[in-house]
C-alpha cells in the first residue's frame, strides 16, 4: 500500500510539473494556442518549424537592447506574421511610440532587426547595436569593424543617410539611420548565415 501511494504521489508531482512548465510542449497541432509569448496572430498558417522559430526569435530579442530599451516604458503591442514557407516576422509597438520589427527567413538563414526608438541621452547608437550583436551572436559577436564605418544616403530617402558596419560573421551589418541634422531615427542588424 505504501509503495502505491508513493507511486501515486510521484506521478502527482510529475503532472504538475508537466502541466505547470514555463515552456510549453508542442502538441503537434498547427492550430492549437500555442502562439509564442501573447503575440497576436495577424497572418498566416503557421507549421510546427515556423512556431519554434517564432518562440525562439521572441526569447533570443527580448534580451537584446533594440527590445529592452524601448521596452522599459511598456510594451503597446506584438503581432507575428506567418509568411511564405519559413518567414517569420514579430512586429513590437512600445508605448512610448517606437518599433521594432524583426524578420527570420529560416530558408536563407536571414534574420534582420530594425527598430525605431528615442535613445536614452547616454546611451550611443553604436554600443546598443554592440549590444544586439552580442544578444544575437554571444560574446564574440559576429566581428562588426566599428572602427570601419561607411556612409550613404539611405535607399528610399531622400533625407535620411546610413551609417553601415559590417561583419566577417554571416554577412552581419549594422546600420544606424540620421536623418539630416544628425539625429537617429532607426537602427537595424541583419545577417544571414
Amino acid at each position: 500500500m505504501r509503495r502505491i501511494d508513493s507511486l501515486l504521489t510521484l506521478c502527482g508531482a510529475g503532472f504538475l510539473l508537466a502541466t505547470c512548465s514555463a515552456k510549453p510542449a508542442f502538441t503537434g497541432d498547427a492550430t492549437a494556442p500555442l502562439t509564442p509569448m501573447s503575440c497576436a496572430v495577424v497572418e498566416g498558417k503557421p507549421s510546427a518549424q515556423d512556431l519554434l522559430t517564432a518562440q525562439a526569435l521572441q526569447r533570443n530579442i527580448k534580451t537584446s537592447p533594440l527590445y529592452t530599451i524601448p521596452a522599459a516604458n511598456g510594451l503597446a503591442s506584438c503581432r507575428i506574421r506567418y509568411q511564405d514557407d519559413a518567414v517569420v516576422v514579430l512586429e513590437y509597438q512600445f508605448k512610448e511610440g517606437g518599433w521594432l520589427h524583426v524578420k527570420r527567413d529560416q530558408r536563407i538563414e536571414y534574420t534582420e532587426q530594425n527598430a525605431s526608438f528615442t535613445l536614452p541621452s547616454n546611451q550611443k547608437p553604436e554600443a546598443v547595436l554592440a549590444g544586439a550583436e552580442r544578444s544575437a551572436f554571444g560574446d564574440t559577436g559576429c566581428g562588426i569593424a566599428w572602427r570601419e564605418p561607411e556612409t550613404r544616403p539611405a535607399e528610399n530617402s531622400n533625407n535620411l543617410t546610413e551609417t553601415v558596419f559590417r561583419g566577417d560573421v554571416c554577412n552581419c551589418q549594422a546600420v544606424i539611420r540620421r536623418q539630416a541634422d544628425g539625429r537617429v531615427v532607426g537602427l537595424m542588424l541583419k545577417s544571414a548565415c
